[in-house]
């Protein structure tokens, strides 16, 4: 994703913020979504003895209740606009984990105020958000950091690294997929309530149209993932992930072409089964014009002819290169495997990566001492190929021919209107929606 350096110059920029100051100290952290994986995400970034916790915010008061007896000197919030109202001279850095549609106000909100942000994946809910997000924050200097933690693992650190090191030579296709089922078959809930007293469900909408709560269908369970609205299905859950390491090893920029080959779209909800097809730019790692496919939920590759060893079946989720002299596997989450094993035992021509601590290098890059290496100059225009695809299940059978620079399919314009939408009365952003 080597290509939005070019891209930005194109941009005007939003003003300049200033950063928060004396950061070789304390940083003192606001944490948006803190339930689900933002518990996870907390409980790795206060082991950092520069983390302290000052702010909390969540829409569900019971989950803030008992977040904050853990956190007893946070100020609690279910606004994030009143957090950043009230103790925005208090904040140093933002950590989201919100469902995916809030994503990009928080963390646009956050650093036109100067502040640091780690943002969950996929880093938003619109591919015009993704764009706007990564040249504001090169923009305003801050750093940042979507959380694809398995980026800094060995095994993803090592898979990029046995790639460039030309082990099978330059590669002529990928295929990936994962075996989840973030859809919906069927049409809007009908079991509509009174959302629960604890549950502020004007703020858990949000940006999004405004819609009845149904108890089981969006807010629990992580199901927004299934609606058009909140999520990106199980491509935008998963294929976050395993299309990062294939878009590092093989530098890859914005797709020429993408489409899907899946089965007619729902009117409100993600499908459960999907195949999207992409082209892009040849790089130094490929043979030329590369194919990568992507399957999820009922589809999953043909594995004839794969050079699989005897008996050994693919993982529920993982990624597989074709190159010029072999192949290799990434399970999700596992190490990478040459393929045929024969011919690499014991190969070793590649600089071996350690594990790294993905929220501990975004501490240690605000504080000067590292380096974020999922930064949204990284994780934007990943994020944007990634919806790319999650959009072209829209229209399954028509192939879209994209324009990066102009950030506009070329051949249909009817695609062209789901690239961004318009934020619902009273959850205007300045600078999105």
């Amino acid at each position: 994703m080597r290509d939005m350096a070019a891209i930005g110059a194109t941009i005007t920029f939003l003003p300049r913020g200033l950063r928060a100051a004396n950061l070789n100290g304390k940083i003192n952290l606001a944490t948006v979504g803190i339930g689900g994986m933002g518990a996870d995400d907390r409980a790795e970034l206060v082991k950092h003895p520069a983390i302290n916790i000052v702010a909390l915010c969540d829409v569900n008061r019971n989950v803030l209740n008992q977040v904050g007896s853990e956190f007893p000197n946070a100020q609690k919030f279910e606004d994030f606009r009143q957090m950043f109202d009230k103790m925005g001279d208090k904040i140093d850095a933002v950590h989201i984990a919100t469902p995916d549609h809030m994503h990009a106000p928080i963390a646009m909100m956050a650093i036109m105020a100067g502040k640091h942000v780690y943002c969950q994946k996929p880093l938003t809910h619109e591919v015009d958000e993704a764009r706007k997000l990564t040249l504001a924050a090169r923009q305003k200097g801050v750093v940042t950091q979507m959380g694809i933690q398995i980026h800094s693992t060995s095994f993803y650190r090592n898979a990029v690294a046995i790639i460039q090191s030309g082990a099978i030579g330059k590669v002529k296709e990928v295929h990936s997929w994962s075996n989840k089922t973030w859809g919906y078959e069927g049409d809007l809930p009908t079991n509509t309530t009174q959302p629960p007293a604890h549950l502020n469900w004007d703020a858990w909408v949000g940006v999004a149209p405004m819609r009845p709560y149904a108890p089981g269908h969006y807010a629990e369970g992580g199901n927004w993932r299934k609606w058009y609205d909140f999520g990106a299905g199980t491509m935008g859950d998963m294929g976050i992930h395993i299309l990062d390491p294939v878009a590092a090893a093989l530098e890859l920029t914005s797709p020429r072409t993408i489409i899907s080959h899946s089965p007619p779209p729902f009117k409100h909800s993600f499908g459960i089964r999907n195949r999207v097809s992409y082209t892009f730019p040849a790089t130094k790692y490929t043979v030329d014009d590369v194919k990568v496919t992507w399957y999820d939920g009922g589809y999953m590759p043909d594995t004839e002819g794969w050079p699989l060893p005897e008996g050994r079946r693919i993982p529920d989720q993982g990624s597989m290169f074709f190159g010029e002299k072999g192949a290799l596997l990434l399970p999700h989450i596992a190490a990478p495997l040459l393929l045929p094993v024969a011919d690499f035992r014991g190969y070793n021509k590649y600089e071996r990566q350690p594990n790294g601590n993905h929220w501990h290098l975004w501490v240690d890059a605000i504080r000067g001492e590292a380096k974020a290496t999922a930064n949204f100059d990284y994780a934007g225009p990943l994020t944007e190929t990634l919806l790319l695809g999650v959009l072209s299940c829209r229209f399954p059978g028509q192939e879209l021919k994209w324009d990066a620079k102009a950030m506009k399919f070329t051949n249909f314009s009817d695609a062209n209107a789901l690239l961004k939408r318009p934020y619902r009365n009273g959850w205007k952003i300045p600078g999105l929606g």
